[in-house]
Order: structure tokens, then C-alpha cells, then sequence
């Protein structure tokens, strides 16, 4: 675990808690890519490594860490402005101290406000012009704010400054994917797995991404490959369901079951493959005392439903669900699909 770091140039000042930023220097802290998932079963922070959650098998990469960071943080709001205090003071000592702006960014970030957020790390690369992180962060302000094409600009600046920045090449991905250009979708995906193959999640998005371009061979070749890196992984189960589905080949959905824990989401949607529930039994099992969780399962559960709907042919049905999940989850990974089978649906 990351033990904390003090604020260079604050003398004995207390120590700043890194649960505020370990995650987010490596660019972890942006809004989450599930409905979110990256929140579907929002992971816990250092509940596992920071390692462990980015090869898992949520189709939506950092924006899950992301997730997990604000959990921990609106769960003691207090620190969060504590931290603030903290960069505060540090500036006030070094005005020149480009990381203490970062750091301060982030936490205004956290507390959602990504215009505080983008003037620190303007400052921050006014004070350091290559730093890469800064860069990417602010990508990842913009992004929230709905200006996707600043947001690219600034990721593809950090890849420029760090050509080995994994989370740059992941999320410029997913905004290309948003944009529904899964083409270039593709080639930045291809990028994060160059850098680090054993990303399951990735190998994911990517393979989906080829089933949207009309590459089965290829997305099956991703989706198994994940499988094997994780065999345990849920999303990666159901899709290679769907693809071996639109492949024509059979069903292995029964057989992975054996390695994957059915006690959580999204168990309910692999049932419903099964046969082993209905639609509306999934929908009121998407019920969680969380609202951005439940949000993300309700979510899931039109777009699955909306597969399964496809396979006996009921478009109009198809339709009505894609639509509700585009509608319910805009700029996550099932919005960005729902809005992938709506225009196969059009054509």
C-alpha cells in the first residue's frame, strides 16, 4: 500500500492522506466508464491493488478506479477539504510547486468541480509544460464537462510527454468509442495492450470494438483471450456469449459459470442468458441502496435485455431497451453499445 507523502516545501506540515491522490496520478480519478462501472459493482478502494482492479473484468478500465476513489472520498467529505487546505498552504509557501496545483485539482475534482479543477492544472502546466500527468488530467476535466474533443487533445498531449502512459491511450479509446468511431476505438486500445497485455479489461473493450466493426474473428480472438487472463470475469462471459451468438457457434456461457461468482451482479444477466430468469426478474434484482449502482444495474439490465430480445427477433422490443439504457447511461460503456446496436437497428 502507498504510504503517505508529505507537502515538499511544509516544512513539519501533517502528512496528506494518499487516499485522496495515489490513485489519481495515474489518471484513475475521472468520472467512472460504467454505468460505471467503471460502476456495476463498484470496487471498494484498496480493497485490492491498484494492479488487481486494472486487470479485472469491468469493460470500463480507470473510470472504475475512478469510481472507487470517490466512493472512499464522499464517504468523509471532510478530508476532502482538508486536502484542499493542505495544497493550500502549500502553494502559499511554493507558488511555483506545479504537483501541489495537481493535487489540489484532484481533490477539487472529487468534490465535482471540474472548472477549479482545470484552473489548477492550467497553472500547473503554465509552471511545467511537460508534465504529463497535468495533461491528462485535465483531459480527464474536460470529459467531464462534456467537451470530449478538448479532452482528447489534452490526452493525446500526455501521450506525447509519456508514450507509456497506459490510462491515456485507454481513455482516448473511450472517447473515440463514444463518438462511435470504433475504428480509432481500436487502434488506442491496441496501444494500451502494447503497453501492457495482460489487461484484461481492455482486451475486452477492444474485442467489443471489433464486433461493432464487423470483426468477429477478431473480437472473438480478444474476448478469449481475456477470458483465459480471467476466467472469472462475468462481462467477459457475456459477451463472448454474444459473439459466439452472432458467430453462429455455440454457447460455452454454461460451462463458464463453473468459475464465476454468482452470488453478485452481474449474475442476474447471466441467468437471464440461461434461460434461468426473466427481464423483469433482472430489472427488480438490479435494486441496490445505492443509487449510481443501481443506476449502472438497471442499466445492464435493458442492454442485456435488449440481446437477448435480438435473438428472438423482437426488434421493437430491442429497440425500447436499447433505448432506455442509452438514455439512462449516456458516455459509459453500455450507453456507448446501446447506441451501437440502435444505429444496426436503423439500418
Amino acid at each position: 500500500m502507498i504510504g503517505p507523502t508529505k507537502r515538499r516545501g511544509a516544512g513539519n506540515a501533517q502528512h496528506v492522506d494518499t487516499a485522496i491522490c495515489a490513485d489519481a496520478d495515474r489518471g484513475l480519478w475521472r468520472r467512472s466508464d460504467r454505468p460505471d462501472r467503471r460502476s456495476t459493482a463498484v470496487l471498494r478502494p484498496r480493497s485490492r491493488p491498484i494492479d488487481q482492479r486494472l486487470h479485472g473484468d469491468d469493460p470500463v478500465g480507470p473510470r472504475d478506479a475512478a469510481r472507487s476513489s470517490q466512493r472512499l472520498l464522499y464517504g468523509r467529505k471532510g478530508q476532502l477539504d482538508r486536502a484542499i487546505e493542505d495544497f493550500d498552504q502549500a502553494i502559499r509557501l511554493n507558488p511555483n510547486f506545479a504537483e501541489a496545483y495537481v493535487k489540489r485539482s484532484i481533490a477539487h475534482a472529487l468534490k465535482g468541480q471540474p472548472d477549479r479543477a482545470i484552473e489548477d492544472l492550467d497553472q500547473a502546466i503554465r509552471l511545467n509544460p511537460n508534465y504529463a500527468q497535468a495533461f491528462y488530467n485535465r483531459g480527464t476535466a474536460y470529459d467531464r464537462k462534456g467537451q470530449f474533443d478538448r479532452a482528447i487533445e489534452d490526452f493525446d498531449q500526455a501521450i506525447r510527454l509519456n508514450p507509456n502512459n497506459v490510462a491515456a491511450f485507454l481513455d482516448r479509446g473511450n472517447e473515440y468509442r463514444a463518438q462511435g468511431d470504433f475504428d480509432r476505438a481500436i487502434a488506442a486500445y491496441s496501444e494500451g495492450i502494447r503497453l501492457d497485455p495482460r489487461l484484461t479489461f481492455v482486451l475486452l473493450n477492444r474485442g467489443v470494438a471489433y464486433y461493432y466493426v464487423g470483426s468477429l474473428p477478431k473480437a472473438l480472438a480478444d474476448l478469449n483471450q481475456a477470458s483465459e487472463l480471467n476466467p472469472k470475469g462475468a462481462y467477459t462471459a457475456l459477451w463472448l456469449d454474444i459473439v459466439n451468438k452472432r458467430s453462429n457457434l455455440a454457447s460455452r456461457l454454461q460451462q463458464a459459470v463453473a468459475q464465476i461468482d454468482m452470488t453478485t451482479w452481474p449474475a442476474p444477466v447471466i441467468r437471464l442468458f440461461l434461460g434461468q430468469m426473466t427481464p423483469a426478474a433482472v430489472l427488480a434484482a438490479a435494486d441496490d441502496p445505492d443509487p449510481d449502482t443501481k443506476k449502472s444495474h438497471v442499466c445492464d439490465a435493458h442492454f442485456y435485455s435488449g440481446e437477448l430480445a435480438l435473438r428472438r427477433d423482437a426488434k421493437a422490443e430491442a429497440l425500447q431497451l436499447f433505448k432506455a439504457a442509452a438514455e439512462s447511461c449516456p458516455r459509459t460503456f453500455i450507453g456507448d453499445v446501446a447506441v451501437a446496436e440502435l444505429k444496426r437497428l436503423a439500418q
